[in-house]
């Protein structure tokens, strides 16, 4: 098995589809600092200037007015019923930030994790429910910032492990060497098993270097503007850790592309039905309900980012039997993504061994 191995890794690295991978990457790093450096500037100091001058006149009138002002709004959330938090009430008072264009950093803060999920506590009666999705939330996976933007990115490399995977069997197939290699070695399972590991190993290396240019370029650019945040050693642990589950994934979509190759035998049509998939997912999800959490890209999802919550609607009739819809709030864990993908991948791969087994790739 060793030997076949060798073989096979030998094999992957000297196909052309693998260098152009390399090449895509590395288009993609360049592509994403270029966007990040255009996209993530502070605000100069000209707009700082005017801000402050903007500023310094609303807060000269609410010296004058906000007592007044505060006054109002407290009677108008006590004439409709409502408290007069619920208003803002307190938060009238004129704050700087506002006239200053957003900024966005490295690591999310508090005020970005807020533009991204507002002020709102979690759509659910579960206690336990609701501290994953705020935990969740917290991510520094979510909000608005240069790891978001990685974490998005990241997809694509996993797409370049799948798109390897599928074209290293299809091309040997449709040229007509893999029936050739049977002649040499006539035990097909070690032949495909083979061909999945070194699939799987082969695309680490592209999934790993490519995601740490994507790392270093954004990390890069922030520094150099001096907007990386609160980055502490907790947050690079959580990168590492973020990491090693998109190891793991690359593996998986990898492995599943060989099965994919080996069942449909074109590469167009694998990855024209893994784009089919995943646009159907996205599209038509809202549409299934809770049920959306065994999704592929629900799962792929959780599994990254270390859970994902996703919202529905749970519409119930009131006492004059007109029905009240609300949101409700659901995890998924990371657990749970990472088990779905592995058992759809098990799946699909049992399925390419029985069929490798028995059909004709001469």
């Amino acid at each position: 098995m060793s030997r076949l191995l060798r073989v096979e890794l030998r094999r992957l690295w000297a196909r052309q589809i693998t260098r152009w991978a390399c090449v895509g990457i590395l288009a993609l790093v360049v592509l994403s600092g270029a966007a990040t450096y255009l996209s993530a500037p502070p605000p100069s100091d000209q707009e700082v200037a005017d801000a402050q001058e903007r500023f310094a006149a609303d807060q000269e009138v609410w010296e004058k007015e906000g007592e007044q002002q505060v006054a109002a709004c407290e009677a108008d959330a006590e004439a409709q019923g409502s408290t007069p938090a619920d208003w803002g009430c307190d938060q009238l008072a004129p704050r700087l930030d506002w006239y200053l264009p957003p900024t966005q950093t490295f690591v999310p803060d508090a005020a970005q994790q807020a533009m991204m999920f507002g002020d709102e506590a979690p759509s659910t009666g579960d206690d336990a429910t609701a501290a994953a999705v705020e935990e969740i939330r917290a991510s520094v996976w979510n909000g608005w910032s240069g790891l978001a933007s990685v974490d998005d990115l990241a997809v694509l490399l996993l797409l370049v492990a799948l798109v390897v995977g599928v074209s290293f069997v299809t091309a040997e197939i449709n040229s007509g060497s893999l029936g050739m290699w049977l002649t040499f070695e006539p035990r097909r399972q070690r032949v495909y098993w083979s061909k999945v590991v070194a699939a799987a190993v082969g695309t680490v290396p592209l999934v790993l270097v490519g995601f740490a240019l994507l790392v270093g370029a954004s990390y890069a650019v922030y520094a150099s503007f001096g907007t990386l945040g609160d980055l502490t050693g907790a947050v690079w642990l959580e990168v590492a850790a973020f990491t090693g589950r998109l190891l793991a994934a690359g593996v998986v979509l990898a492995a599943l592309g060989v099965a994919l190759g080996t069942l449909l035998k074109h590469a167009a049509a694998a990855v024209v039905l893994v784009g089919v998939v995943a646009w159907a997912c996205l599209a038509f999800a809202f549409t299934i309900g809770e049920a959306q959490r065994w999704l592929p890209t629900t799962a792929l999802s959780a599994w990254l980012q270390g859970g994902l919550v996703f919202t529905t609607e749970r519409c119930t009739p009131n006492a004059d039997g007109v029905f009240e819809c609300v949101p409700v709030d659901h995890v998924v864990t990371t657990a749970q993504g990472g088990l779905t993908l592995a058992a759809l991948a098990a799946l699909v791969t049992l399925l390419a061994v029985l069929v490798f087994r028995r059909r004709d790739v001469s």
